[in-house]
């Protein structure tokens, strides 16, 4: 250990200081209630106790043992103080929980703004609501309106606005599996979310200058290198461009990020490693003829990578590199040899110290994933490639040769990256790219030409713009030929595959087969051949028997302003009540339902019910049906000409539409049963639903119309109860329903706008009841299991 220690200093250091982050991050513990200044001045006092430890136990006076305690306090309690404490004038504790906060917000722009087709995006900070400040800031997104085409100024950092619209607290995390859009903004220090339709909602009323760093230098820089790519090269092609060189992604199309994460090779429009080393070769090529000292250039080569560090959005990838390379040229002027190792957690470790919370960011989690990787186990691929005889006896003065070579170390350093990440971008992205390490044999070297020949167009255009136009038209044959191949690699039927059953535990199984894989040789050989196989087995059957249990489980999730429901029986059998809904720009089952059945291993719906149908809900069944496998849907006889049209009939053909013209037991399974109440003479729009299993009883009560007889003679028979009832409001769900019901939980979606105040009367009249009211759109989804004799909420 003592040697592991003072060979890698850096790394000993960002381990200890990684876990104090993870123990506050998840751990119960909290210190909010201690005032800044406690832990500003324990923060200072960790710190300087760390540094007099190491220089004692490098004398062997201490123990190594109190100075890794002493770091993994101070990622503690770092954690803490950037996470979880909120002062008492954050904008956010003046917002209701679940609710939204209708008001005129004065702030300024503290980013560079973002602007669509259909909407402008900023932050802001310095916020002043009805002539009080607060602090903190919040992300406001403007939408057009249908009747104003385009903002009356433009909009830029340092701008003052006032903007009409909604103010609301972090959105919470949908359902269990799903990107948590809040804990990122929350984790990227935005402290609320703002909204407002109409341009006409924004006024400028002034300009401040928080950075004149920025104001005068970043922001004119990104913004003519932004001007110069559109003009010369423009369409998707440009927007690429300004991804390689600049980091801005915002208006990169999600089809093209689509192709670029089915096809493995997102990661080169992430500014990097290779960014920072063309920086350098045109810095030196510049210097090479300036006749200073050694020193001179690499300080100032050092100074110029900080700049394009910030001028790029000072991304994890890019303060990595920058500060490894800075490292690496620092070592040069006092005649050291750098540790790779060392260089690679140095960086890691002041990007922690300046801001714990970077630890839990997608970039940075890829980032030094992939460059660890590489480290780790690149060389043990080279080791094995270099035992093959003819590869290691092959004539390397020969063209071809080195040729090959160079396709080798490419492959191999890439793969050396993926089966490091493999796990972690399958978990991110819930899928994995089979054609990966084919496409990065012809996107790496295009993309680093193509990066190459942006930085030489910038630069020229300053200068001799014939000449950079000249650059701009060969680059834009080769981003076009790029994006050609790399869609045309994502478009393979074979080239991803989803990965929604990757879990935690499945990493680690991963991890620990990879490195016994990693780690064989002649002495151990046979005994992993057979432990590898065991291990993979036994984990296999050992899941396998995990996933089976006694119990039904039923999902109420967040499908936006609807409703769909999942309940998923212990001998596999799938039947989801409702699809949810759709907007002109969200249909909820492309981002809510479809995922959420992957995640739970779903790869057909046996029985889909639909209770209602109104034009939104069924465009997203129509995308439903589209996109994911249903044997049977049952609905309403009210609908049957509908689905008579042809060309929506084209959409169903597939599946087994039943229209259900009276009451009756659709599903008979064991101790399961699935009622369906519909009024056989009237033949309403609607109708209502009863899940029992043994029992415990789910009512569904999602009608338009009142089922009085329902009610009176088979709802519940024997004096059965109600477990939970899925009810909307008074307009559909009565008095006497819910009496006679007597549920122990009620499931309601909230209203908003006009229908909010009658959503608010109705939760406080049936808590009033002694019912538990629980929300799936204001807090997330709501899971319940049972084995028929009790019911449980699953706390997510």
């Amino acid at each position: 250990m003592k040697t592991f220690g003072k060979k890698f200093p850096a790394l000993i250091t960002l381990i200890p200081l990684a876990i104090g982050i993870l123990l506050s991050y998840y751990s119960a513990i909290s210190l909010v209630f201690l005032p800044s200044y406690i832990f500003i001045l324990s923060l200072v006092i960790i710190a300087i106790s760390s540094v007099f430890q190491y220089r004692y136990i490098s004398r062997g006076s201490v123990p190594r043992s109190v100075y890794l305690f002493l770091l993994v306090l101070f990622g503690f309690t770092s954690f803490q103080f950037r996470y979880f404490k909120i002062d008492d004038d954050n904008i956010s504790r003046i917002i209701p929980s679940g609710s939204e906060l209708k008001s005129t917000v004065r702030g300024t722009i503290s980013e560079r703004p973002e602007i669509k087709d259909d909407r402008i995006r900023f932050i802001l900070s310095d916020i002043t609501i009805e002539g009080r400040e607060y602090g903190g800031s919040i992300i406001a997104a403007v939408y057009k309106s249908k009747f104003k085409e385009s903002l009356t100024t433009d909009l830029i950092y340092g701008d003052i606005v006032e903007i009409s619209g909604k103010l609301e607290r972090l959105p919470h995390r949908r359902n269990p599996g799903e990107f948590d859009y809040g804990e990122y903004l929350r984790l990227h220090e935005i402290d609320a979310v703002f909204t407002g339709f109409g341009y006409d909602k924004i006024s400028l009323s002034g300009h401040d200058e928080p950075s004149y760093y920025k104001s005068h230098i970043i922001y004119p820089v990104r913004e003519y290198s932004i001007r110069v790519i559109d003009e010369m090269i423009g369409g998707d092609e440009g927007e690429f461009l300004k991804g390689l060189v600049l980091g801005e992604r915002s208006n990169i199309s999600r089809g093209i990020k689509e192709n670029f994460i089915n096809a493995g090779v997102a990661h080169i429009i992430a500014v990097s490693g290779l960014n920072v080393a063309y920086v350098i070769i045109i810095l030196w090529g510049i210097l090479t003829f300036i006749p200073v000292r050694q020193s001179y250039k690499i300080f100032s080569t050092i100074f110029l990578l900080i700049f394009y560090m910030n001028l790029t959005g000072n991304s994890p990838s890019i303060v990595r590199a920058t500060i490894m390379a800075s490292v690496f040229l620092l070592a040069q002027i006092i005649e050291r040899r750098p540790n790779g190792y060392n260089i690679v957690s140095f960086a890691g470790l002041v990007i922690l110290l300046i801001d714990s919370r970077q630890l839990f960011d997608a970039g940075f989690i890829l980032s030094f994933s992939a460059i660890f990787s590489i480290m780790i186990i690149y060389p043990v691929l080279d080791k094995w490639i270099c035992s093959i005889n003819w590869y290691r006896e092959l004539n390397e003065n020969r063209i071809l040769t080195k040729a090959v070579k160079g396709a080798v170390t490419l492959f191999l350093g890439t793969l050396a990256a993926q089966l490091g990440t493999l796990p972690i971008t399958a978990i991110m992205f819930r899928k994995i790219s089979i054609v990966s390490l084919a496409a990065n044999l012809f996107a790496i070297p295009l993309s680093n030409i193509a990066l190459a020949l942006g930085f030489i167009m910038i630069i020229c255009s300053t200068f001799f713009n014939w000449l950079a136009s000249v650059f701009a038209t060969l680059n834009s044959a080769l981003l076009y030929l790029l994006l050609a191949l790399i869609e045309s690699s994502a478009k393979l039927d074979f080239s991803f595959i989803e990965t929604y059953f990757v879990d935690w535990l499945l990493f680690a199984v991963y991890f620990i087969v990879l490195s016994l894989i990693l780690t064989i040789n002649t002495k151990n050989l046979r005994f992993r051949l057979v432990l590898i196989p065991l291990l993979i087995i036994n984990f296999t059957i050992w899941k396998d028997v995990m996933d089976k249990t006694p119990s039904a489980e039923i999902t109420y999730m967040d499908a936006g302003n609807s409703n769909s429901t999942l309940i998923k029986m212990p001998l596999g059998t799938c039947i989801l009540i409702n699809a949810g809904t759709s907007t002109e720009k969200y249909t909820s089952s492309e981002r809510n339902i479809i995922p959420y059945l992957k995640t739970k291993g779903i790869s057909e719906i046996d029985i889909l019910v639909i209770t209602s149908l109104n034009k939104n809900e069924f465009r997203n069944l129509k995308y439903l049906a589209e996109n994911f496998a249903i044997k049977k849907i049952l609905l309403p006889v009210y609908y049957k000409p509908v689905f008579g049209n042809y060309s929506i009939s084209v959409s169903f053909k597939n599946i087994n539409l039943e229209y259900v013209e009276s009451s009756r037991i659709i599903n008979k399974q064991g101790n399961f049963r699935i009622y369906i109440y519909y009024d056989s003479l009237y033949h309403g729009s609607s109708m209502m639903t009863q899940f029992s299993y043994g029992t415990r009883n789910f009512v569904f009560d999602d009608s338009r119309e009142f089922y009085d007889d329902v009610i009176n003679t088979r709802l519940l028979p024997n004096g059965m109860k109600c477990d939970v009832l899925k009810t909307g409001s008074f307009d559909n769900t009565s008095a006497d329903f819910i009496i006679r019901s007597n549920p122990d939980n009620a499931i309601i979606s909230t209203g908003t706008g006009r229908k909010k105040p009658a959503s608010e009367i109705f939760i406080e009249s049936l808590e009033h009841a002694g019912i538990k009211v629980r929300s799936p759109n204001r807090n997330g989804a709501v899971i319940f299991e049972t084995d028929g004799k009790e019911v449980k909420m699953i706390d997510w």
